[in-house]
């Protein structure tokens, strides 16, 4: 079904491939570029998982259109039963030179 995981001390990662991306929206300004979608359907681990990830890491790896992205993440909301609604700023690829400039700044 739905092959989304945690992987520690990594980042979880997230596939829109695996879910039904709706209300999409991107504003680029000072704090740079911020992303918005609501994907559905996701289960209450997945929900937990990427609350737990955000709590903790404070990001997540972010796969859509053959290209990762690391997103900074602003907020989660939980749009009824199986939606939630994701907010947060691109930091860019995942590589781990990016990755690394994020979790340890010089």
């Amino acid at each position: 079904m739905q092959a989304t995981t945690l992987h520690a001390p990594s980042v979880f990662e997230l596939s829109l491939g695996d879910y039904t991306t709706s209300g999409a929206s991107i504003c680029c300004n000072q704090d740079g570029t911020q992303l918005s979608f609501t994907i559905g359907p996701v289960t209450d681990v997945t929900v937990a998982a990427l609350d737990s990830a955000a709590q903790r890491y404070g990001m997540i790896s972010l796969y859509g259109c053959g290209t990762p992205l690391l997103l900074d993440l602003v907020s989660l909301e939980r749009k009824g039963p199986n939606k939630i609604r994701i907010e947060g700023r691109i930091c860019g690829d995942t590589s781990e030179t990016v990755w690394a400039k994020r979790r340890f700044p010089v």
